[in-house]
């Protein structure tokens, strides 16, 4: 008997070692996505290339919930750089829900609120720092309308900071795309909104704010990016990931379940990825482009021309404000006109930057 198990043993061992390996996990296809894909309104495009590689109804306004805060802490950033700071009234703290909290008559430093509604996503930061930005809230939205109408976001209307409902206000995935860009181009913002964990110091004591992301550590790649929920927009996103140097971007709108669509869009963009080009970027989505959507069932990525300045930029490692404004042939005070930054000489790959108008290809 004893032989008998040990001529087995020997028998199994190649045999075990022979064993194929589990197969992965095929990447969805187009039909795939197009049935599982539980959002109204999505957008993933690939930012280097400009390419649109899924598009569903991205031009019906939807309400934005809490994506909201990108254009708030977009508008406020160009007003204040992040530095100061806000006393807090009880206009502030009167918001629900989602509060740090914050108590009237503190001093919290701009830096502080940023990260509070970025990483938080906290209601009476919102306020606050749209407050402390443009003298009240009400002057503050108009504020985030104009800067809307500015960057061509024409069908998107902001009625507070914060994004609860209560008001009329609505985005596209086209409108929320464009956003989410100038959002990123900004470092110090983009990097708030990739922080997973960070403690919070107010009057009530350190307080451990962790990201809204729940896909942040977790799916491969992901990067930058801000959530929204009510029961009237469900689930809203935008999201940045990226895996071997490839960076893709999505919005969605009134989503059932957007950690399951993120995933699904994910997966399908990063496994259809085109070749990117040598020396040569191209701008992506802004609401003035001359954009042509043939459908969100068809595997034709969207095409777009450039139909005015300024162009968009992604930044590569290495690159400084000086050789990039050398390679499109324009000053560097041309560049931070358009670019206002805390910090120029800190350039981040795959940051998003607007060259100017008499800027050429390089």
């Amino acid at each position: 008997m004893k032989y008998f198990l040990v001529f087995c043993l020997f028998t199994l061992l190649p045999a075990l070692h022979s064993a194929p390996p589990t197969p992965q996990k095929k990447p969805p296809t187009l039909e795939q996505v197009n049935t599982e894909l539980l959002a109204k309104a999505a957008l993933l495009a690939d930012p280097l290339t400009g390419e649109v590689l899924y598009a569903r109804d991205i031009d019906t306004p939807y309400p934005p919930a809490s994506t909201v805060k990108l254009m708030t802490a977009l508008v406020a950033y160009r007003k204040t750089g992040g530095l100061g700071t806000a006393t807090i009234t009880s206009e502030d703290v009167r918001v629900e829900p989602s509060t740090v909290p914050l108590r009237p008559g503190e001093t919290v430093p701009l830096s502080e609120l940023f990260r509070s509604i970025i990483i938080g996503s906290d209601n009476d930061s919102a306020m606050a720092l749209a407050r402390i930005s443009s003298g009240s809230a009400t002057q503050f939205v108009s504020e985030m309308n104009a800067e809307a109408a500015k960057l061509g976001m024409s069908k998107t209307r902001f009625g507070n900071p914060h994004g609860l409902p209560g008001t009329s206000q609505r985005t596209t995935v086209r409108d929320l795309m464009n956003l989410f860009n100038h959002f990123l181009s900004i470092p110090s913002l983009r990097q708030m909104a990739q922080t997973q964990i960070y403690n919070l110091k107010t009057a009530v004591g350190i307080q451990r704010m962790r990201n809204h992301n729940k896909l942040l550590g977790v799916y491969p790649g992901m990067g930058p990016a801000k959530t929204g929920w009510t029961y009237e927009a469900r689930h809203t996103f935008a999201a940045s990931a990226t895996r071997e140097g490839r960076e893709l971007r999505l919005t969605l709108l009134k989503s059932a379940n957007k950690w399951s669509d993120t995933r699904l869009l994910f997966d399908y963009g990063f496994a259809n990825l085109t070749p990117a080009p040598p020396q040569k970027t191209a701008p992506i989505l802004s609401q003035t482009d001359g954009m042509t959507e043939s459908s969100p069932q068809s595997t034709t990525p969207v095409e777009f021309v450039i139909q005015r300045e300024p162009i968009l930029y992604a930044v590569r490692r290495g690159d400084s404000l000086t050789t990039i404004a050398k390679r499109y042939g324009v000053g560097v005070e041309d560049i931070l006109l358009f670019n206002p930054m805390d910090d120029p000489d800190l350039l981040v790959p795959g940051q998003s930057l607007r060259i100017p108008q008499k800027a050429k290809n390089p």
